[in-house]
Formats: structure tokens, C-alpha cells, sequence
């Protein structure tokens, strides 16, 4: 196995099929517990050459390779949040009370909340319909079924910022401007910190740069993956 894919919150595993369709996408959302989870992704990518992360999927990703649970060779990050909810040591992310509100709301209607997610992923892209049919042709009730009350709790506790970034392999940083899920001064932040670090901003690209220029996003894949 080359490739191992991780999805964002509250998407398909296999989300960034359109990008890396013979990738083993893993479904880390199905496991009860974060040390669960985080395991199972370990064992799973152990032989991976290049993972790719998008969104929470992202953080993941540089978590566990920072924690030598991946050895991949190549990294890709897409829209990653580096800190998802602010904190007093940092001020970077989503509000603490607007998380609050999110996770409360979650809870009392995940459907409509789920949709007005999806929403947001789609906003301010200039192929917003085309973002937006490419979430809708995915089972949402599987989608609902997993654990993401669970990651929503994991995210808004922790951060890179205290991560030995040391390990991690040369990486390929996605993030679209028009992003209104994940701040694009999360990528700035993480292509500061990492060792080695491409930085690629897509102009008129909301929150998901492999729906919105699928072609493009494949390309930099292949030549930053040699693959």
C-alpha cells in the first residue's frame, strides 16, 4: 500500500477518492475511542509511502507522525487545521463559544447540523454547485452513523503547537482562499512550523480543494508523491 487517505469530520472515508482513488482510505470515524481510533490508523498505514489528510484528517495525520506512529516518506495536507478551537496560549481557530454552540446543536439535530457543515465546505467556492453535488452523491445516513461527537470533543482540546514537528516528511500544504471552515492562516501556521513545507493557496476555493479542482490537486499529488 502507497497512499493511506483520511477524510475530514463529518465526510465519507473515502471523500478524497477523487484525488487518490487506489489509496486505502480509512475510516477512522467508526471507532468509539480517539486511542482507538488513532491506533487502528497506525497499523493500517504502517506501510504507507505518502498520507494525505484533509481537515481533521490533516491533524491526525501530523499527530501520529510526530508521535512515530507513521513513518510515511511524503505528507499532504489539505485545509488541515493546525489548533481547530482558540485557547488562551494560542488564539488561533473557531471561538470556544462558537464550538460550544456547534457541538450543542449537533446534539439536539445532527442532521440539520451535518447539512449546514456540508454548507460551509461549499461556500464562496466558484464551483460551489459542483462542490456541493459531490457531497450530496454520499450515503449521509453511513455518515451520520459514526462517532464525530467524539472528534468534536478531540478537537477542541488540542493543538500542534506542541508537537515535535521534526519528524515530519516533506509536506504538501493545500488550503483554499475562500475557505470559511478552516482558516487559511491554519496552513500558514503549519508551513512555518514544519521542517519541510510547500505551501499552495487556490484562489476562488473554499473548504475543499480536491472536489474543487480535482485535476489540479491530482497533479501536485503525483509530482509531490512521485507516484
Amino acid at each position: 500500500m502507497t497512499i493511506l487517505a483520511l477524510s475530514g469530520w463529518g465526510q465519507p472515508h473515502d471523500a478524497l477518492s477523487s484525488i487518490a482513488p487506489d489509496a486505502l482510505h480509512f475510516d477512522y470515524g467508526r471507532y468509539e475511542t480517539e486511542d482507538d481510533a488513532l491506533a487502528a490508523i497506525a497499523h493500517a498505514g504502517r506501510h504507507a509511502k505518502t498520507v494525505i489528510g484533509w481537515s481533521l484528517g490533516g491533524q491526525l495525520a501530523v499527530r501520529l507522525i510526530a508521535q512515530g506512529m507513521l513513518k510515511p516518506q511524503k505528507l499532504v495536507l489539505i485545509a488541515a487545521p493546525f489548533q481547530f478551537v482558540e485557547n488562551a496560549k494560542k488564539p488561533l481557530g473557531m471561538k470556544r463559544d462558537l464550538h460550544e454552540k456547534f457541538r450543542g446543536n449537533f446534539i439536539s439535530n445532527p442532521e440539520r447540523t451535518l447539512n449546514k457543515a456540508w454548507e460551509l465546505i461549499a461556500k464562496d467556492d466558484c464551483h460551489e454547485d459542483t462542490v456541493r453535488e459531490r457531497m450530496q452523491a454520499h450515503d449521509k445516513e453511513t455518515v451520520l452513523s459514526r462517532e464525530w461527537l467524539g472528534w468534536l470533543d478531540a478537537l477542541e482540546r488540542f493543538s500542534c503547537d506542541g508537537l515535535d514537528m521534526a519528524a515530519v516528511p516533506p509536506t504538501l500544504i493545500l488550503h483554499g482562499e475562500k475557505d470559511v471552515v478552516i482558516s487559511p492562516e491554519q496552513s500558514r501556521h503549519f508551513a512555518q512550523r514544519l521542517p519541510k513545507a510547500e505551501l499552495r493557496m487556490l484562489p476562488d476555493c473554499g473548504h475543499a480543494p480536491h472536489w474543487h479542482n480535482p485535476q489540479q490537486v491530482s497533479q501536485w499529488l503525483r509530482e509531490h508523491a512521485h507516484v
